[in-house]
């Protein structure tokens, strides 16, 4: 808990402020007992000609203290309310940025729906402590040693009363506190699949729908908001025993008060003060409520400091994948990629998922990837832009290994379409700009055009301006995907891969698309990964995988002769006389736009 109070450090002069000024409210608050205590003291042994005027006097200054008083807790709410406010905005600043610089392994390994939890429901619950908290833990050692003072200077028999009934609610508040926190650690984790379960079925409402599992979903649900609802019940329960226990002390010590006070009133000068006993019965009030709120924060304390700790577990999670100290740094070049011996194994994985993986993806060429589903074609692709780094061997980009560039210079180079489209809210314009931020409107335009996403968007009535809905609902598969592409398109990379983002296309427009892509990205270097051998039938270099290895790399006739695997994929695709129509027509149109 104390480690995530660095995130206080921006607003430390309002902190101070306000600890100041909590302070001085305590003090002030136990100013009206001691003028409660005059009064009652002048009513009962006053001079009747001094009364009026002793009570009118101290009546006054008792509303000047509430005045003060009321002034400071707006002033000090308001104040309080911005330090939390401010604090929570750090944290999630902070929680945000570490979340986008984490790897793909660490980030799956935390999980989005908790990634999500912790970055509201978790922050909320620390910014809720340090709200209630600064309060509660400048007022009640303040109110608690003053009153103590003050309480011994007025009646030192009294003492004795607060010295056995306080410790016995501090003992109350310890057992609470020690079966409170695992009870509160246990709400967040059950917070977190609710989330989950909730996340999964409204992002995944078709699929639910199509299969017709929307009770089974309910069921899930259903158990996940029980396992919470009981999780928290059990905490509530544990709270609230204790309060009515408390509250017997209170009112033993409120009555204790009286009755050693009353017995004390043996005639001595310095005793013998009904307004004394009256003041440190008030006193009591005021001491009791700031221990019963003090007892309160260290209740809720756990929760937050469950919820603190799986904050600073997101914080503290080190990133391995990072920029060098010595970064290179050079201007433009051709984008050439080479794999050298590559062996890359998934952190929970018993083995490598890639096997000494080598191949030259040439600018100026297509170089494509095929092989059966889980053969490690996106694995191969994902350690091009550094989402994963390789265990060994070395990947170079015009000679320098991708783990001698800035993250930031390096995806700079690349023009990324992963094989999920995915679309930002916003319009097509601030999606496109999503890959340049300088584009203009005919660079987004050309890029559309290639794209094949032009015709489409020009029918929208705002056009470029036309809004996106959340992850684009409001487009189909096969135009999220062109649009997906047209945002790499204008972002003119040196380096251009293409994982899979083909696949919702039909044949035609798969063509079309290639043809203008062919001319577009002609001195630039191009990386396919596809599914369908009619994509990448005329690439200059085929590379097959299978099983992570590499079992075959040439071009489409010599794969044809030498590679068993690739063979197989061909003609579980396409009949030999569609083979020989395909690959003609392709090389037809390719030929007819420039291409070689």
């Amino acid at each position: 808990m104390f480690k995530i109070l660095r995130f206080l450090k921006p607003v430390l002069l309002q902190v101070l402020f306000v600890v100041v000024f909590w302070g001085a409210q305590a003090v002030l608050s136990l100013e009206l007992p001691k003028r409660v205590g005059i009064i009652t003291e002048t009513v009962i042994n006053g001079d009747p000609a001094e009364k009026l005027n002793i009570i009118v006097t101290n009546g006054g200054i008792m509303l000047l203290y509430a005045l003060a008083i009321i002034g400071l807790a707006v002033i000090n709410s308001l104040t309080n309310s911005y330090v939390a406010t401010q604090f929570a905005k750090h944290v999630r600043d902070a929680m945000f940025k570490k979340a986008t610089k984490l790897s793909l392994t660490e980030f799956e390994k935390i999980g989005t729906s908790s990634l999500i939890t912790r970055t509201t429901n978790d922050v909320s619950q620390v910014q809720q402590l340090i709200l209630l908290g600064t309060r509660v833990l400048v007022m009640a050692p303040v109110m608690f040693v003053f009153a103590m003072i003050n309480t011994f200077t007025l009646n030192s028999s009294l003492v004795w009363v607060f010295a056995i009934s306080v410790p016995l609610i501090f003992l109350f508040i310890g057992v609470g506190f020690v079966f409170a926190s695992p009870l509160f650690e246990k709400i967040q984790k059950k917070t977190d699949q609710l989330t989950l379960v909730l996340r999964e079925s409204l992002t995944g409402v078709r699929v639910v729908r199509a299969f017709h599992q929307q009770d089974e979903q309910a069921k899930r649900f259903d158990l996940a908001n029980r396992e919470q609802k009981d999780a928290t019940v059990s905490v509530t329960q544990l709270m609230t025993s204790f309060q009515p226990v408390i509250q017997v002390i209170f009112d033993l010590t409120y009555l204790a008060i009286f009755f050693v006070g009353i017995s004390s009133l043996d005639g001595q000068a310095e005793v013998a003060n009904v307004g004394n006993i009256v003041t440190v019965a008030q006193y009591s009030n005021q001491l009791m409520f700031s221990i019963l709120m003090f007892a309160f924060i260290l209740i809720f304390f756990p929760r937050a400091n469950a919820s603190a700790k799986r904050i600073n577990e997101v914080l503290d999670t080190k990133t391995t994948i990072n920029d060098p100290v010595k970064p290179i740094q050079y201007a433009k070049g051709t984008g050439k990629i080479e794999f050298k011996n590559v062996t890359f194994k998934y952190q929970d994985a018993s083995a490598p998922t890639l096997k000494n993986i080598s191949f030259t993806a040439e600018p100026k060429k297509v170089t494509a990837i095929i092989g059966s589903t889980g053969s490690g074609k996106s694995s191969v692709i994902n350690l091009i832009p550094r989402f994963h780094d390789v265990n060994e061997g070395h990947i170079l980009i015009d000679g320098h290994d991708v783990r001698d560039f800035q993250q930031l210079e390096l995806r700079s180079r690349i023009g990324f379409v992963p094989q999920q489209a995915l679309l930002f809210s916003g319009s097509i314009r601030e999606n496109m700009k999503y890959g340049k931020t300088s584009a203009t409107d005919e660079q987004i335009w050309e890029a559309l055009e290639v794209a094949q996403a032009s015709n489409f968007v020009k029918k929208k009535e705002k056009q470029l301006d036309e809004e996106v809905s959340q992850t684009g609902k409001n487009f189909s598969g096969g135009q999220k995907q062109r649009l997906s592409i047209a945002r790499a398109l204008v972002k003119k990379p040196e380096i251009y891969i293409f994982d899979d983002a083909f696949s919702a296309l039909d044949y035609k427009t798969d063509i079309a698309l290639r043809q203008h892509l062919k001319t577009y990205t002609n001195n630039a270097t191009v990386i396919i990964v596809a599914q369908r051998v009619s994509t990448i039938i005329d690439a200059d270099l085929i590379v097959v995988l299978h099983e992570g290895n590499i079992v075959g790399q040439g071009k489409h006739q010599d794969l044809l002769k030498s590679c068993s695997i690739y063979k197989e994929i061909v003609y579980s695709q396409l009949d030999p006389e569609e083979i020989n129509k395909t690959l003609a027509l392709s090389q037809q149109k390719l030929s007819a736009t420039g291409g070689e």
